[in-house]
């Protein structure tokens, strides 16, 4: 009885395989899917510039007959970044797309669930690649990375939530156009260990310049937790953003929303995705600015159709019929206006 393969009942009757799959790995994040609502200019060309004004003009009070000092002075300039090129590879056999896999017995199509796999992989890695950095400090070199939120918002001397100093952004010294390209610091330091709602208040109002407010504030679910915590029950109002319909806390102009990939205690370092592991919580307010070509915080992609989250179509490069496509993605992620968002973290209670 043992060298028979199936039961009289595996004989006679057939398997049900529910169709679809279900999602046991990938979190989520809203940060991609804010940046594409609110700029995602198609590039071209071999670098991304940005202008910014850095000084005012020679001017102030006189007296008649005064003679004016009209030397010209320098108060604008740019930065400059290279394109970050993502792929990710979808690996398939001829025979499992063709015959073994198709027809009326396929309860779901192998090639459509990779295909989905590929788009959540390629998020998630640009995800979070947008928190770390582009550059190679500290005996890290990730010049092949975006540009991400960890050297736009800081200081040029303040060490980062990684424990980086970034003293240049965009090819450009700080110190010598100080404080433009400088993030706030205020009178919360950059990092803080107890989660108050003086912490949340002192580091929005260090964003705040005239009308310009921080409209987001990413954090983990840790964090999250940390600050329902501290508020009171009449501070905690439950609102959606209303550009990607993301569920959060209301505080002054900005929505409080959790991201899974935002580094913290809870991150991994996932050698599929990327390192979102921290030994604190780390938070993040964002002031995007106005939707399109104004915006402050800007996803550029390849005007490229296979640049811009296209795929290659399968090639075969084997004496096999094993064929491979890639999902491609090119482009970088600026902040032209540091000053008006701020990275904080250290937060452990």
């Amino acid at each position: 009885m043992a060298d028979i393969q199936f039961t009289e009942v595996n004989t006679v009757a057939t398997k049900l395989i529910n169709p679809g799959v279900v999602d046991n790995y990938f979190k989520a994040g809203p940060l991609m899917a804010y940046l594409k609502t609110r700029f995602n200019r198609k590039w071209t060309g071999p670098q991304i510039q940005e202008n910014y004004e850095y000084g005012a003009l020679r001017g102030g009070a006189y007296k008649k007959g005064a003679t004016f000092n009209i030397t010209p002075r320098q108060t604008r300039s740019g930065i400059i970044f290279d394109p970050r090129y993502y792929q990710v590879s979808i690996t398939e056999f001829l025979e499992d797309l063709e015959v073994e896999m198709a027809g009326p017995t396929a309860v779901f199509s192998k090639l459509k669930a990779d295909m989905a796999n590929a788009a959540l992989t390629l998020s998630a890695i640009l995800e979070i690649a947008l928190f770390h950095n582009g550059q190679n400090v500290g005996g890290a070199d990730r010049t092949a990375e975006l540009n991400g939120l960890e050297e736009a918002l800081t200081d040029g001397t303040s060490a980062t939530w990684t424990g980086a100093v970034f003293p240049t952004y965009g090819g450009q010294t700080r110190t010598a156009v100080a404080p433009a390209l400088n993030s706030p610091t205020g009178l919360i330091p950059a990092s803080v260990a107890q989660t108050s709602f003086r912490m949340l208040e002192h580091s929005f109002q260090s964003c705040t310049i005239g009308a310009e407010r921080p409209k987001l504030g990413i954090t983990t679910n840790r964090e999250m937790g940390y600050i329902a915590e501290t508020f009171t029950p009449q501070q905690k109002i439950d609102v959606l953003d209303p550009e990607i319909n993301w569920p959060g806390l209301k505080f002054n102009t900005a929505t409080l929303v959790e991201s899974q990939y935002c580094p913290g205690q809870d991150g991994v370092n996932d050698p599929f995705l990327g390192n979102y592991s921290n030994t604190s919580e780390t938070f993040w307010w964002l002031n995007p600015g106005p939707q399109g070509d104004d915006a402050y915080l800007r996803l550029y992609i390849a005007q490229s159709p296979k640049f811009a989250f296209g795929f290659t179509g399968f090639k075969g490069a084997r004496d096999d019929n094993q064929v491979s496509g890639q999902i491609l993605f090119g482009g970088n992620f600026t902040v032209r206006a540091p000053r008006l968002s701020r990275g904080l973290y250290g937060m452990t209670n």
